[in-house]
């Protein structure tokens, strides 16, 4: 109460100057987590056959296909990056649009984001998540949907709870499933390179033989690979609670600005 109190002395010794600050609670190992955990993502699991079948599985272009979405993201990342230190405030795309064409333009972005871009993105992880999370107790036949359901429902649950409680627990696991995922990766590319050394290199011959996409087919490829290497915007919606910010100075210089917590 005694807090309260003080917090709305303040507001009204402040007047109209009052205004509420978000809690700076994402150090520069957790924003950095973070961003890994949403680019890693589902995506990389379920992208691949999406590709290489749009691409009529013809290796060369798919590997084409994903070298060109990895510059694609790349340069847009480094545009927000850009946006994130000139004008350092949280929601990202909503913020970004309302500052350069106005208030109605940004709101109808945020219900568009809001009714069917988060939802969808949210039940496609959720359900990747409940497909191999039940993986190695269905290894003779299919997951029941039910089941894949049921697990997805509960994981949106509790870790919308969990972001609802605490961020420093969200942080927390968002770590750990990205350590996760890295992990998997690795192996993966492991994989790949002890069977490249063995000499089974079939595939990588002659690679743009295969029978060539169409227009519409090398579109909808893109749209795969670009949504595997989605997210790289994810950390300008939360600029707002970094602990390190980023300036640029008259002569370009870079520093970064800790405060008076530790990272």
């Amino acid at each position: 109460m005694a807090n309260k109190r003080q917090l709305f002395g303040k507001v009204k010794a402040t007047g109209a100057g009052a205004h509420v600050i978000l809690q700076k609670s994402i150090g520069y190992f957790s924003g950095l987590n973070l961003l890994l955990g949403i680019i890693v993502g589902s995506g990389i699991f379920i992208s691949p056959a999406g590709v290489l079948g749009y691409c009529r599985l013809n290796v060369g272009v798919a590997l084409s296909i994903w070298a060109a979405s990895g510059v694609m993201s790349m340069l847009g990342a480094l545009c927000y990056t850009e946006l994130g230190t000139a004008l350092p405030s949280s929601g990202g795309d909503y913020y970004y649009v309302k500052r350069g064409l106005g208030s109605f333009p940004a709101f109808l972005l945020l219900l568009v984001d809001i009714i069917f871009s988060m939802p969808v993105g949210i039940s496609i992880k959720s359900m990747t998540f409940a497909e191999y999370a039940t993986k190695p107790f269905y290894t003779d036949c299919p997951t029941p949907e039910m089941v894949k359901k049921a697990i997805a429902i509960a994981v949106v649950i509790i870790l919308t709870a969990l972001n609802g409680v605490t961020i420093k627990g969200a942080l927390w696991v968002q770590k750990i499933f990205t350590i996760l995922k890295m992990q998997c990766l690795v192996l993966i590319a492991i994989g790949g390179l002890v069977e490249m050394a063995k000499g089974n290199t079939k595939n990588l011959e002659n690679a743009f033989d295969g029978e060539v996409p169409t227009v519409s087919q090398i579109c909808l490829a893109f749209y795969q690979g670009l949504w595997a290497y989605g997210g790289w915007n994810g950390l300008n919606k939360a600029e707002g609670k970094l602990r390190f910010i980023f300036k640029c100075g008259p002569v370009c210089s870079l520093y970064i600005d800790y405060g008076d917590e530790n990272i």
